[in-house]
């Protein structure tokens, strides 16, 4: 018996009504993911709730037949009507909170995870986020909640073989000018903030230098100084969130002139470890003088000097990987005027800047960077060209913290972010000292600078409140509001379904018809699949009667005779069997639909 056209445009329905659903729940992802990022979160989180409850209701809408026992004798009022817009304000409301809580409790939960997974990467967090102390080395550089991306653990920084990185968008550091002398000048360049400088790599990893720490303190006017170089100071002041207890370490433009600040501890060469905040959960700021040079400021010729440390020069004890980078350093022109632009070209014209990386496991990671995949990020770059450097009688080091940075011009700062983490080398020229040396592509994700447009907000809700704490401030009335506004409607609700709820004296006289009788589950997938075949069961016919009216399959006698054993016997109810009853008739159903 063929199925009539009425059938196969059914099925059509059917089929369109899934295709529904799956697009309703794409767009929903795609909003929840933060699509149009015009739109606020609230507007886009109610709007994705809105299309999953239409398409879990169109969706629901069944093509079998209804049976009359089955409908509810009462109407929709607009009781229901509102218990509906209730419930979904309040999933909305829940949504709100779980989005808004989540991240931040998926990210400590992923830090702690990686610790287990990874305990030699440095010492397991407690549950307050911070690192014991007691367990770090005297001179040991501890992991910064700033940039955790580039520097994931204690005091060895990981070159990396294998990465898909995706740093946040989080303001970790402020930089303000003292006047608009330095504001211009750093507008003019490249700014990079500096942390921390290591200059020791061995397999697979760049290391501290194992240097006794040296305690600097201030003068009677509260500064501290050090050596002075020929290049012109730039006055700022720097503000940060403190990370860990006596472990959070100085951030400045490169070469240090004057920290007004009572005390520091250089754990390393340029490395300077901050007293602790009078308060645990306080924010720093401090007064710095710098003398940052770049490369392409230094005028000829540009000759190496001599080298502050023989650790400066070292190449890597891999006997392999010292003779390929010596091979190439012998590539290049001998002239040292010119040899370190040959090195930034090699870069330039054979390498790739990647924030995901794949590189051979039996490799070092700076092999395979080198003479392999010629892909990779900062790190790779920067390790490349301090080993090449040091091959071509150049001192040079690694240098970790941030560059770029985005300037606001009202009130006057510029603000860096977890994004812009970064690290570069470092190279020591004659009469210059240290000078910045990128080799980094331009196109790199991390440390371009730009500039705020006048109406962009800032950052900073009041210039003394910076970092996380102020983020989180700000979003804790947005999540106060939905929980009070979710609160209420949780109680309207209540009310609504004590008004629905007809009164116990109706309901002892309510005649047992009225109630809906649900009918098994293998009944309900017989009548779909009569409807399929194209003879469905009208309305008041039993099962043995539709049977005797159609070409049934043989295991219908079973499932008849199981029927009227539960219902109109003393026969108990067999999942399994009924199980297996649902299974044949998928097939039933299945084998009509492929004839059509």
């Amino acid at each position: 018996m063929r199925s009539t056209p009425s059938l196969r445009r059914l099925s059509f329905f059917k089929r369109m009504r899934n295709v529904l659903f799956i697009g309703a729940t794409a767009l929903s992802y795609v909003l929840l993911r933060g699509w149009p990022e015009a739109w606020h979160p609230i507007t886009r989180v109610l709007l994705s709730v809105t299309l999953l409850i239409l398409s879990l209701g169109f969706l629901g809408k069944a093509s079998t037949l209804k049976s009359k026992k089955a409908e509810p004798k009462k109407s929709f009022q607009w009781l229901d009507r509102l218990s509906a817009t209730i419930l979904l304000l309040l999933g909305s409301c829940l949504l709100l909170i779980v989005f808004s809580i989540t991240p931040r409790v998926g990210e400590s939960l992923a830090t702690e995870f990686n610790d287990i997974l990874h305990p030699e990467l440095g010492n397991k967090e407690s549950a307050t986020g911070r690192r014991s102390s007691k367990a770090n080395p005297p001179n040991a550089l501890s992991s910064q909640s700033n940039g955790n991306w580039l520097f994931p653990s204690l005091g060895n920084r990981p070159l990396e073989k294998s990465a898909r990185l995706r740093p946040s968008n989080r303001p970790e550091v402020y930089l303000f000018p003292k006047t608009i002398e330095d504001t211009q000048r750093l507008l003019q360049t490249e700014r990079y903030l500096r942390m921390f400088t290591l200059a020791t790599y061995d397999h697979g990893q760049w290391k501290i230098d194992p240097t006794i720490p040296i305690s600097h303190s201030a003068n009677d006017e509260g500064t501290i100084f050090f050596q002075d170089n020929p290049w012109e100071p730039i006055s700022y002041e720097i503000s940060h969130q403190a990370n860990f207890p006596d472990q959070t370490f100085a951030i400045t433009l490169p070469e240090v002139a004057s920290v007004k600040l009572p005390s520091l501890r250089e754990t390393a060469p340029d490395t300077f470890r901050l007293p602790p905040p009078k308060q645990e959960s306080a924010n720093y700021r401090y007064e710095v003088t710098s003398t940052p040079a770049l490369f392409e400021q230094i005028p000829g010729p540009i000759l190496p000097g001599t080298s502050p440390s023989p650790l400066y020069l070292g190449l890597p004890e891999n006997s392999n990987l010292r003779s390929k980078i010596q091979h190439v350093a012998q590539t290049f022109d001998q002239r040292r005027d010119d040899c370190l632009l040959q090195l930034r070209r090699l870069f330039e014209s054979n390498f790739q800047y990647s924030l995901e990386i794949e590189m051979p496991d039996q490799l070092d990671p700076l092999e395979a960077f080198l003479f392999e995949t010629h892909t990779g990020y900062c790190t790779h770059f920067a390790s490349a060209t301090v080993m090449l450097a040091r091959a071509l009688g150049y001192p040079a080091r690694m240098a970790y913290g941030w560059s770029g940075g985005r300037y606001f011009r009202d009130p006057q700062f510029f603000v860096f972010r977890a994004r812009e983490a970064h690290a570069w080398a470092e190279i020591f020229i004659k009469d210059h000292g240290w000078v910045v040396f990128e080799t980094t592509p331009a196109s790199r994700a991390e440390g371009i600078a730009t500039i705020a447009a006048q109406d962009e907000p800032s950052p900073l809700e009041e210039p003394d409140e910076i970092g996380l704490e102020s983020q989180q401030a700000s979003f804790s009335p947005l999540l106060r509001a939905t929980a009070s506004i979710g609160g209420i409607l949780l109680g309207i609700l209540l009310v609504v379904m004590i008004l629905r709820r007809p009164p116990s004296r109706l309901i002892k006289h309510l005649p047992r018809e009225q109630f809906p009788i649900a009918q098994p589950n293998y009944l309900t997938a017989f009548r779909k699949a009569c409807i399929d075949r194209g003879f469905p069961m009208p309305p008041g016919r039993t099962l043995r009667a539709h049977l005797h009216q159609i070409e049934a399959p043989n295991f219908t006698k079973e499932l008849l005779s199981y029927h009227y054993q539960v219902h109109y016997g003393d026969s108990p109810r067999q999942k399994a069997k009924e199980k297996k009853f649902l299974s044949q008739l998928r097939e039933w159903e299945k084998k009509a639909l492929k004839k059509d």
